[in-house]
């Protein structure tokens, strides 16, 4: 019963952001002349690098609530990309039959590891690891097939899939994706409530921010400065509603943002890292991802944020939601 009340709690209030999306219109990513920078979410963070020995290209993309990791790195050959799952300490690589390439971009707490592994025709395939085993999954009518989350509450899986007519939508469970209007539609993560936060590309050709409720419904979060990024991704949003996303500003690195709706998106870094990329975000507010350092190699990355930013992330999001809505009722 708890839970129930909990879960209808969050899922109104979601609703909420929809009725009153003009207070959150639009999505500012901070910005110095033409690249971000301004804002930074760094200094309510510690870094905690994640390595394995004798591995010096980790690429983090996933994580468990146990602390478990997944995500891809070389192979022993160094001649591709392999996927990896690193479980209670573990480390193993894992490499789709005939694939050019394999990755992992998603981790569920039952142990199930999902992604995507290209094949000879540079074509991408989802995939699934449960009990050691691999098993490709593509979308229906699908041909292209890539997955980016596993719910913990529910076991769908979230991605993008391609059809025939090279047209690119989002999936979640049974159910596609396709923002009104939009020439592409991404999905990445849902949380426990079935809300997904993610991007789409418009028909100007700009990527945008948008939300997709548990009931169906879509809104739009326009990002300010859309015409000088070169790719805008929205990887996870947890109960909380922070989110975090990769963008690039054109002729500048891959950075990570950090937000709620109320503060905007500021840069996470970490100190003295060329690139940063944030790839999911957990309840307590970490995030899972890699930073890649001046001499090319990329090193498994968990920003932990200081306690005292946890309970203020949310308790933020619930005020503001709550005095608006009796703003409305007024």
């Amino acid at each position: 019963m708890h839970t129930q009340i909990k879960n209808n709690f969050l899922f109104y209030t979601f609703m909420l952001f929809l009725c009153l999306n003009s207070f959150f219109l639009p999505t500012t990513i901070a910005q110095v002349g033409d690249g971000p920078g301004v804002g930074s979410a760094s200094e309510n963070y510690t870094f905690e690098t994640i390595d394995v020995p004798g591995v010096d290209f980790l690429a983090l993309t996933a994580s468990s609530d146990f602390e478990d990791y997944a995500g891809y790195t070389k192979s022993a050959d160094g001649e591709k990309e392999v996927a990896f799952t690193l479980i209670d300490g573990v480390f193993m690589t894992y490499d789709f039959p005939g694939a050019q390439n394999t990755y992992f971009y998603a981790l569920g707490n039952d142990g199930r590891a999902a992604g995507y592994y290209e094949d000879s025709e540079g074509l991408h395939h989802g995939i699934i690891l449960e009990d050691g085993e691999l098993r490709q999954y593509d979308f229906p009518d699908a041909v292209q097939t890539e997955i980016y989350g596993i719910s913990d509450a529910t076991g769908v899986l979230t991605g993008t899939w391609i059809d025939a007519d090279g047209v690119r939508r989002g999936f979640t469970g049974d159910t596609s994706l396709e923002f009104p209007g939009a020439t592409a539609t991404f999905a990445d993560f849902v949380n426990s409530d079935g809300n997904l936060f993610a991007s789409y590309i418009d028909a100007d050709g700009f990527f945008q921010e948008y939300a997709y409720s548990s009931d169906g419904r879509y809104v739009a979060f326009d990002l300010t400065n859309a015409e000088n990024l070169e790719f805008f991704y929205v990887h996870g949003v947890n109960d909380a509603l922070v989110r975090v996303a990769r963008g690039k500003v054109f002729g500048d690195v891959i950075r990570t943002y950090l937000g709620t709706f109320t503060d905007g998106l500021q840069e996470l870094k970490v100190p003295g890292g060329v690139s940063t990329q944030g790839y999911n975000i957990n309840q307590d507010g970490s995030v899972v991802g890699f930073y890649e350092t001046p001499d090319g190699l990329r090193h498994g990355l968990s920003p932990n944020p200081l306690k005292s930013l946890i309970n203020p992330f949310s308790k933020s999001v619930v005020s503001t939601i709550l005095t608006r809505v009796l703003m409305c009722r007024a």
